[in-house]
């Protein structure tokens, strides 16, 4: 995509999203953690409704659109997609931390997400390494003569939309978090992140931070395009809302890693390996690929899912992790 200036709008709008990220301790391991701990489903369903809201804008720009938004084609067959869903799930619940709370955490202060970070790149560039062949991509058979089904879908989303806004507004108490250094609740922090990962989509390109690191990894040993610059310094941007976000909560002070990095340095790894596959990490099926109705996207998510779980049950049982945490921090728990 060539540069604009005009897209420089895109910088204050990611460090948004990191703000409010880190104001809702997103994290899809502390998500699985909660529904296998405690049956408790408002993070996961968080997740769930921030599809759904870049799904409003995303689709009917598929479908009136379909020259300048087409679906995405997906990295390979389903097997790389689950694959990849997979070995991400599993290094993030060695890692105790997805791509959202790894930040989060380097936010606050925990240096052992540099280790996290540094295994990640490595990682996708050791897939790209490796003596085998790639898959070739899977084309979208979606178009608009077989896609009649979109605009029944449109209406859904516009109903649901309409009704999840009358709830949000009913329950407007506990929006005042937002202008107070209090937590997001998962529904709030939803409306954010969908609506911004669909307007980045929409004016900018389809962006996310993993998918950006696992794209410079790929270029650094020669098997992909660099992103852009902008692109790069979105990264940064994002980093400085959570920090910002870290700041003005008083939650960031400096810890000592005293143990860990390994096994943050072998999550990261697990992670980049996945990422490489799917390609990009859970923030990019959530924002990125299950919006734009990317092949096997959905598929992929619920493997890392499966992936999570699996890891976190081990860990436990081999006495890896103690039962009471999964190294993300605690977020607002309410369904508002």
């Amino acid at each position: 995509m060539m540069f604009n200036p005009w897209m420089l709008w895109a910088v204050p709008m990611v460090a948004f999203l990191g703000y409010a990220s880190h104001r809702a301790s997103l994290c899809t391991v502390r998500a699985v953690a909660d529904v296998l701990e405690g049956r408790r489903f408002d993070m996961l369903g968080g997740f769930a409704r921030a599809v759904l809201w870049a799904m409003l804008l995303t689709v009917p720009a598929t479908y009136f659109f379909p020259e300048r938004f087409p679906v995405p084609a997906a990295n390979g067959p389903l097997w790389t997609g689950l694959l990849g869903g997979l070995l991400f799930g599993l290094g993030a619940a060695l890692n105790r931390g997805c791509s959202f709370s790894t930040l989060q955490r380097l936010a606050d202060g925990d240096w052992r997400m540099l280790a996290s970070l540094g295994g990640f790149l490595g990682g996708s560039a050791l897939w790209y390494l490796l003596p085998l062949t790639k898959a070739e991509p899977v084309m979208s058979e979606l178009t608009l003569h077989s896609a009649t089904w979109l605009v029944p879908l449109m209406v859904a989303l516009v109903a649901w939309a309409v009704l999840e806004s009358f709830r949000l507004w009913r329950r407007r108490a506990n929006l005042k978090s937002l202008q107070h250094n209090q937590s997001f609740s998962p529904a709030a922090t939803a409306v954010i992140l969908g609506l911004g990962g669909g307007l980045l989509y929409l004016g900018f390109s389809p962006w996310t931070y993993s998918n950006s690191l696992q794209a410079s990894a790929g270029a650094l040993v020669g098997e992909q395009f660099l992103p852009s610059a902008l692109q790069l310094a979105l990264v940064p941007a994002l980093l400085s809302g959570m920090f910002f976000s870290a700041w003005r909560r008083g939650s960031w002070r400096s810890r000592k890693p005293v143990q860990g990095w390994g096994a943050n340095l072998i999550g990261g790894t697990f992670m980049g390996l996945g990422g490489a596959l799917i390609p990009g990490g859970n923030d990019t099926l959530l924002l990125r690929l299950i919006p734009s109705m990317t092949p096997h996207s959905l598929w992929s998510y619920l493997m890392l899912i499966i992936g999570v779980a699996c890891g976190l049950m081990l860990a436990r049982r081999f006495g890896l992790m103690p039962r009471e945490t999964t190294g993300c921090r605690s977020g607002a728990t309410s369904s508002s």
